[in-house]
């Protein structure tokens, strides 16, 4: 199964599991039938150049395959990049300066997971220019940043400013912090953010990461009206797998930032919103221009992402009809369709803040 919550789960320990609910997964109200956990299926993107990309990805990812699906070039490993040639340069681009995208919806980045991060970075460094990593800062301090986070002096272990500091005062590590993952960022030939870490598979697609105004609001929607579901972690104080979710209240205070992280001003983590599905899992994530960090006059809601560099965000359900009563009994709009795609048929729909979603009938 395509998932990787390990990453963030560090984190959460060391600021303590606060929310954990034992309960059953919420099911949609309004006498809407529950929906089957569907798949991620692909990602929609505008590029001007998608053999560039697609020549990209190939380097980036050799087990993957070029191909076409839908009448579009296609990259493929378990999901699809699926590539609309554009004339000019979509929004949305992340800017290394900026540190972001721009405009910045809710798509943050896909992420891939490989045994080896030390021989994936090697490999990538000697491919040329194309492959320039983001630093990665690993404190207020570090003003050069390092090219992958385990280059740090706090190795992978993702730690608050205070944790920062009470290392910094003991002189040692703080216990009971570690994720065993290393991880760092790559910008691909459109602007998309990709990022690697370690883990104990090899997969292309082994998370993703978004923004949103309220991430535990998005998860608790996306399991109400899309049939995912809520992840489980372990709590510390009984040893006992529970469920987290559903989230009351949803909107809920900002942690304080933590590290390594690609914004050198540090990273907002907390609250992070968990789902799994069929062949994986997503993770949501604060919007990160708050509080001034970017700027004055930054401080902007997510952008629709229609139209930009990453357009749409597809899932897959073996029953379209099942999906489309379901959303109009939970009261989603359901913005196009059914229309026929590829060899199928799909609707679209977006999400609280503007994520283009393209609901696709396929039995995988």
């Amino acid at each position: 199964m395509r998932i990787s919550l390990i990453f963030v789960s560090s984190l959460a320990v060391a600021v303590g599991l606060s929310g954990l609910v034992p309960s059953p997964i919420v099911r949609a109200r309004q006498g809407a039938a529950p929906l089957p956990a569907p798949r991620f299926h692909h990602i929609r993107l505008n590029s001007v150049d998608p053999e560039r990309s697609l020549a990209w990805y190939s380097t980036y990812w050799p087990r993957g395959k070029k191909t076409t699906w839908g009448g579009v070039p296609a990259f493929y490993d378990d999901i699809y990049l699926l590539y609309t040639k554009v004339d000019k340069q979509a929004p949305g681009a992340f800017d290394r300066r900026l540190q972001r995208s721009v405009p910045q919806s809710a798509f943050w980045t896909f992420g891939s997971t490989v045994k080896d991060s030390l021989e994936l970075f090697n490999r990538l460094s000697k491919a040329g220019k194309d492959f320039e990593f983001l630093p990665v800062y690993t404190g207020p301090d570090d003003d050069k940043g390092v090219l992958h986070s385990a280059l740090g002096p706090d190795g992978d272990q993702l730690l608050t400013l205070a944790q920062l500091k009470e290392r910094a005062a003991k002189g040692s590590k703080p216990e009971g912090v570690t994720s065993n993952q290393d991880f760092g960022y790559l910008i691909d030939p459109d602007g998309v953010l990709v990022e690697f870490n370690r883990g104990p598979e090899e997969n292309f697609w082994g998370h993703s990461h978004f923004w949103h105004e309220q991430p535990l609001c998005a998860a608790n929607w996306y399991v109400r009206h899309l049939g995912m579901q809520f992840s489980q972690r372990r709590d510390p104080a009984t040893g006992q797998m529970v469920t987290v979710g559903p989230h009351n209240p949803c909107d809920v205070p900002i942690g304080e930032v933590s590290y390594p992280s690609f914004i050198r001003s540090g990273q907002l983590r907390i609250p992070i919103g968990n789902v799994r599905f069929a062949n994986g899992g997503w993770s949501w994530y604060t919007r990160q221009c708050r509080f001034g960090r970017c700027g004055t006059g930054n401080d902007q809601p997510l952008s629709k992402s229609k139209g930009q560099v990453v357009d749409t965000v597809g899932l897959s359900y073996p029953d379209l009809d099942a999906v489309i009563a379901h959303l109009r009994a939970t009261g989603v709009p359901i913005l196009r369709g059914p229309y026929k795609l590829a060899e199928t048929r799909a609707i679209l729909i977006e999400d609280l803040d503007g994520l283009s979603l393209e609901l696709v009938e396929a039995k995988k």
